[in-house]
């Protein structure tokens, strides 16, 4: 994962080197929410470097910090006259932190007085960890109706992962001042090689809305 994260700063390095007229280059940090499909709401935070090539297209490159909590799991028993709940919900994972090394193009394909609107296409590396459960079926032993569904703690183990994604947005940005600017992006990201499930698997699935701030150097 070292080299595939060489070959993404080696790329931008040579897309500066062969375009040197270019001047609008610029930093953008970002902050938000992330949203991991079937799990709880997470926070999200980025450093970007945005390498203007022509007037409607920028490449960028970017890492940052998401952490979020919980990725629940749903249970479907029968209902009989003993069982009157037959929907339970647990979680077997929690603690997700990721980092990401990713690299992209945002095209920008409307502008008028207020905002100029984009698209983003990415692709990048992602360090990932959590914690991981079993999950076990309480039962009443007098009746045997099933009471819950919980995460055995006692079963905890500790996952890191190397993955590679896939990911693309929409977005707005407003010029505030001459070299500053406000973005507001929707993102939407899959993970593709998890050895603990495949890929468009909810759980390597998660969107984003961020804002941020723009400044060109």
């Amino acid at each position: 994962m070292r080299f595939f994260s060489v070959i993404l700063l080696l790329t931008l390095i040579i897309l500066v080197e062969n375009n040197p007229a270019q001047n609008n280059n610029s930093i953008q940090v970002s902050g938000g929410m992330i949203m991991p499909m079937s799990s709880s709401k997470g926070v999200t935070a980025s450093v970007q470097y945005n390498y203007q090539f022509n007037s409607s297209t920028q490449f960028y490159l970017y890492s940052g910090y998401s952490f979020w909590d919980k990725f629940f799991v749903s249970f479907i028993e029968e209902w009989s006259v003993v069982q009157d709940q037959t929907i339970f919900k647990s979680y077997s994972s929690d603690a997700h932190k990721m980092i990401p090394l990713y690299i992209g193009t945002r095209i920008n394909f409307h502008t008028n007085k207020f905002f100029t609107s984009f698209v983003t296409f990415e692709l990048g590396y992602s360090y990932l960890s959590y914690n991981t459960y079993k999950v076990v079926k309480i039962t009443d032993a007098n009746t045997g109706k099933i009471l819950d569904y919980e995460a055995d703690r006692t079963t905890k183990r500790s996952i890191s992962e190397n993955l590679i994604g896939i990911g693309g947005g929409i977005g707005l940005t407003h010029e505030l001042m001459e070299n500053l600017s406000v973005v507001l992006a929707f993102k939407l990201n899959s993970h593709l090689n998890s050895k603990y499930y495949d890929f468009l698997d909810s759980k390597g699935i998660y969107t984003a809305v961020v804002l941020g701030f723009d400044l060109n150097i």
